[in-house]
């Protein structure tokens, strides 16, 4: 059998299979789904709502029961149902499928290793349930929780507040917890051990409780379930926070403290405030902040940033740490995680600077707190501003000495903008503020780029080409040039493997000879490969693909893409040669464009003279192939003849 997500080699995840995807699939009703979120009408055989994922006045979201897909035409999302739940409740894709496995009463083809996993999971969420519970018990209990209680009335937390973040209290006893979930719920010690609510004695037999005499703050999954705890001192205990150790359901990096309450003000307001502490979180969503939330005590992680971005469409990220050497160091690394995740995604980060040095929570208890905060945010300028003025904090700009380190400070931060109008105009204004000449700043951002650049290597029309074309602003932008018009071309091939039996014959072995670019295409290229020509229709070719597309989102819009196109070239019955041909003759001059933009790019740079000029002439034999040889081609065996030309210019990775 072949795995959903890697067609080549199939392993059973959580007991999901391509069977059990498919019966998932053709059991549930799309529409009844998507309905449970979105109000639907009826709009010939298809169903029109409010997109909810974007705010929109007049529907441009549709459902079309008869495929098993959605297409909002106003922002672009697509997919099938398990896309939508995905984007609707930020799951992730396997446990999305268990869910409507366990909705239709499908059975989950699992192990008993498999099984005796997964139930070791619950049980690890019903003891953290279990505790939580009993601290939240003890925190309201007049006598016990007398100490905890004084203290957050003195942070100035309220009892709504403390009910939404399930506050509680460990009482300062070795074994409360212990003989509370021993009574309870029968568990061994070695079980409580490995939940990481107890720890074993050195020196004697026997556990006690990790969590004594300690203000203790839940933390959630986004489907708020306790995964673990944060316990604060209220005694004289050298260590201030004692976290829960990572378990097999808590992973520090994977978490963020309060994500499951934010992750609806994060859609609302578009945006998310991320802060260090606990109490930075709480406090900003008494004072009306509620799409915040804390790291774990971590550096933010590729994943967490993932998280952050997910439920906001303009990808408006606020960092407010702490101002003193940690907070900052703290900034410059959660900057660093979400950068990794921003190419081709555009994400707006900017740093909160809270007047007076103040951490969130200190600003926001004080006199007009809640105001300044605000305003800070407003005013929250840009991560490379917050950058260039932590750079030149401490220079002295009166002294020769002082504007020369002030310009080796900055160098090196605006060679890092890629957009040459911004990088120019950044280059101006602080060429101006350090005193400098603004040609001699930008010639030395000029050659500081030259050596953080990469050197050349010729690029097959490949994966190479996308990361390119990303950087170019092209990725999915419609009629943009460059990728935009590559992914037509691609989404052409594939629609024709769909259009009906004889196209799929004619095309299909042009396609798996094609080096598709877009990442989306080659998982569904790699798809219809490993269906092969086992199906009984292209609607039975339709469904197959699209299981085996399913895991990854991106391609199964792209599908929802393909679909479509299908049904146009079902009414413009053009004819599938014609189609091919233009199709392929596209990505051809796409490959010489992006090769010659390539090489053209190189030739500013310090090249020995004899490869400069094995660069141009490889640039003019390009040139000439497009305008003779691409132009005279009428055939697909001139076209591929064209290629091999190309590939001796060009040489295919």
């Amino acid at each position: 059998m072949l795995c959903p997500v890697c067609p080549r080699s199939f392993q059973s995840v959580k007991g999901v299979t391509p069977e059990v995807i498919s019966e998932v699939r053709h059991r549930a009703n799309i529409v009844d789904i998507i309905s449970e979120t979105v109000v639907l009408k009826k709009a010939g055989k298809e169903y029109r709502g409010l997109c909810p994922f974007h705010n929109e006045k007049s529907g441009s979201f549709y459902v079309n029961p008869d495929k098993g897909i959605f297409k909002c035409f106003g922002c672009g999302e697509g997919g099938d149902v398990f896309a939508f739940l995905q984007k609707a409740k930020g799951n992730d894709f396997i446990d999305t499928v268990r869910d409507l496995a366990n909705r239709y009463g499908i059975r989950l083809v699992e192990t008993v290793e498999e099984k005796q996993h997964y139930d070791r999971r619950a049980q690890f969420f019903s003891l953290n349930d279990a505790a939580c519970n009993y601290f939240c018990q003890l925190l309201q209990d007049p006598t016990d929780g007398a100490t905890a209680r004084a203290y957050l009335e003195g942070r100035g937390i309220s009892e709504e507040i403390i009910a939404r973040f399930k506050l509680g209290f460990a009482p300062n006893s070795w074994d409360g917890l212990l003989r509370y979930l021993n009574s309870t719920m029968k568990v061994s010690e070695a079980t409580l051990e490995e939940a990481g609510l107890v720890r074993r004695r050195a020196e004697s037999t026997g556990v006690y409780d990790l969590f004594r005499n300690r203000l203790m703050v839940p933390i959630m999954d986004d489907q708020g379930r306790v995964v673990a705890f944060g316990g604060r001192t209220l005694g004289d205990d050298q260590v201030k926070y004692l976290n829960s150790p990572e378990t097999p359901i808590y992973v520090k990096g994977q978490h963020l403290y309060g994500f499951n309450l934010a992750k609806e003000a994060i859609k609302a307001k578009d945006s998310v405030i991320v802060v260090e502490g606990y109490f930075d979180a709480i406090s900003l969503h008494q004072y009306g902040f509620t799409n915040s939330v804390a790291t774990l005590g971590t550096a933010l992680t590729e994943q967490q940033a993932k998280m952050l971005v997910r439920y906001t469409d303009s990808k408006r990220v606020f960092l407010s740490f702490d101002s003193d050497q940690a907070g900052q160091k703290a900034v410059e690394r959660g900057a660093e995680a979400i950068n990794q995740i921003a190419e081709g995604v555009g994400i707006e980060l900017r740093v909160i600077r809270i007047p007076g040095g103040k951490d969130p929570d200190e600003c926001l208890r004080s006199e007009g707190g809640p105001e300044a905060f605000a305003r800070a945010m407003d005013s929250a300028p840009p991560f490379i501003d917050h950058e260039l003025r932590t750079a030149l904090k401490d220079a002295d700009l009166t002294t020769h000495t002082g504007r020369l380190e002030a310009a080796g400070q900055i160098v090196p931060i605006l060679a890092q903008i890629k957009n040459p109008m911004v990088r120019g105009e950044y280059i101006r204004l602080f060429a101006m503020e350090i005193g400098a000449k603004e040609d001699e700043l930008g010639h030395s951002v000029r050659e500081q780029m030259k050596q953080i650049r990469k050197p050349f290597k010729p690029d097959s029309f490949g994966s190479g080409a996308a990361k390119v074309m990303k950087s170019r602003g092209t990725v999915g932008t419609p009629g943009s040039g460059g990728l935009a018009g590559v992914m037509d071309a691609e989404r052409n091939l594939l629609a024709l493997l769909l259009t009906s039996r004889e196209d799929y014959t004619q095309a299909f072995p042009v396609v798996m000879n094609i080096d598709f670019n877009v990442p989306a295409h080659r998982t569904l290229k790699d798809a219809f490969e490993g269906v092969g020509d086992q199906f009984a229709t292209v609607q039975d070719l339709s469904d197959r693909v699209m299981d085996r597309a399913a895991p990854d989102k991106a391609a199964s819009s792209a599908m929802v893409d393909v679909i479509l196109k299908v049904e146009e070239f079902r009414k413009q019955q053009r004819p599938s040669d014609v189609v091919i041909k233009d199709s392929f003759a596209r990505l051809i001059k796409e490959r010489m464009e992006l090769a010659s933009r390539q090489m053209r790019a190189t030739l500013a740079s310090t090249l020995p003279e004899d490869e400069l000029i094995e660069l141009q002439g490889k640039i003019s034999m390009l040139q000439r192939l497009q305008s003779s040889d691409l132009l005279a081609a009428s055939s697909l065996d001139e076209l591929n003849e064209l290629t091999s030309k190309i590939n001796e210019i060009i040489p295919v990775n």
